[in-house]
């Protein structure tokens, strides 16, 4: 699959040999967007901050010949986000504990700014490691593997390992555009699962029909909503509260999370279940971060991330039932998984997927969806 963008490398390639590791330097003094609000929608904001000392303080554990050396680990989300707490036990300390601190990692949740600071600061290098979502990176980089991240294309976590493993992390895809940035994409963890709330029972196409549904404003997703039959309406996230209290919107569309964390149960009577948009973010490297590891430093990193990613994944999916349990505690109506014809929703957005392949997506749909 060849790709047609190639940007220019923003940063060169340290080699091995002897070269102290330029990784800690951290962002001082950001603020911005946590990112705590909706998962789908992008967040901007904050200072690009101070980059810090250029040789991150590196240094040689007498005795060892390994290097001391501080990680810088950020993510949008603010501590505590099951997913942060979830990255702390999986990943942060256990590099920590496997090394006996030689390895430290500076948290750096929901400080450094929305998406795009983050984003950016780890092309730079002043982030070492992220955690970020398909959809945002197709957001920055490359809008043709938006598939990864748009309504009723991926159907599990199973599925989209096989999606990443053919299409986003060879080098002729995604990761090969992100290697260009100096990114490296990593592997992946669940988030959630995007969900369709409302004031009545929807369980098919039909009970959406000219319904104002509010949505992020990624075109994509307006396409397939709009295809399936949904009255598609924009609303800023910070006023989808009050919109569908006074009406200007009949439902939204979110993860479990956001409907509690934003008392959507107070203006909705209903969650139903839809699982229309997977949500996953991938651990991303910066790619000087990356070459500059020893071998033994290197494969401790990416094991560990490889096997936080299933604890991960196990104790959000966990916490997700809570969520749903909670919400009805609060009165809400839940319409399960198996209550809805989440089929029929496919195959009414299917023209507009196919649409999307042939005109703006690196594959066609139904090479993913075989995959399934």
């Amino acid at each position: 699959m060849a790709r047609d963008s190639k940007p220019t490398t923003r940063r060169s390639v340290l080699k091995r040999g002897g070269l102290a590791l330029g990784v800690g330097t951290g962002l001082a003094g950001c603020s911005g967007n946590g990112g705590g609000g909706d998962s789908g929608d992008s967040g901007d904001g904050g200072d690009s901050g101070d980059g810090g000392d250029s040789d991150g303080g590196a240094t040689t554990t007498s005795g060892s010949g390994a290097e001391e050396f501080e990680i810088t680990f950020a993510t949008t989300q603010p501590p505590e986000n099951v997913s942060v707490q979830a990255a702390q036990e999986h990943f942060i300390d256990v590099i920590e504990e496997e090394t006996d601190g030689r390895i430290t990692v500076n948290l750096e949740a929901a400080t450094l700014g929305g998406t795009e600071d983050n984003l950016g600061a780890l092309e730079a290098g002043t982030v070492d490691i992220l955690h970020e979502s398909p959809t945002a990176l197709s957001q920055r980089f490359a809008s043709e593997y938006s598939f990864a991240g748009d309504p009723f294309v991926i159907e599990d976590m199973e599925h989209y390992r096989a999606v990443t493993e053919e299409f986003l992390e060879p080098e002729d895809g995604l990761n090969g555009i992100l290697l260009d940035n100096g990114i490296r994409l990593g592997d992946a963890f669940y988030v959630g699962n995007r969900c369709y709330t409302s004031n009545t029972t929807v369980t098919s196409p039909e009970d959406v029909q000219g319904m104002k549904l509010r949505l992020p404003q990624y075109e994509t997703w307006t396409t397939v909503w709009d295809e399936i039959g949904a009255d598609v309406t924009p609303v800023a996230y910070d006023e989808l509260y009050s919109a569908l209290q006074t009406g200007v919107v009949d439902a939204s569309e979110g993860p479990i999370s956001q409907f509690l964390a934003v008392s959507l149960y107070e203006v909705q009577s209903h969650f139903n279940v839809t699982n229309h948009l997977l949500d996953t973010k991938h651990f991303l490297y910066n790619e000087e971060f990356y070459q500059g590891l020893s071998d033994d430093d290197l494969e401790l990193i990416t094991s560990t991330a490889a096997d936080a990613v299933e604890g991960m994944t196990e104790d959000i999916k966990s916490r997700e039932e809570d969520l749903y349990d909670q919400a009805r505690e609060e009165g809400t109506t839940v319409v399960t998984a198996e209550e809805v014809d989440r089929q029929a929703f496919v195959e009414a957005g299917q023209p507009a997927l196919e649409e999307l392949s042939e005109s703006s997506w690196a594959v066609d749909i139904g090479d993913v969806q075989d995959l399934a």
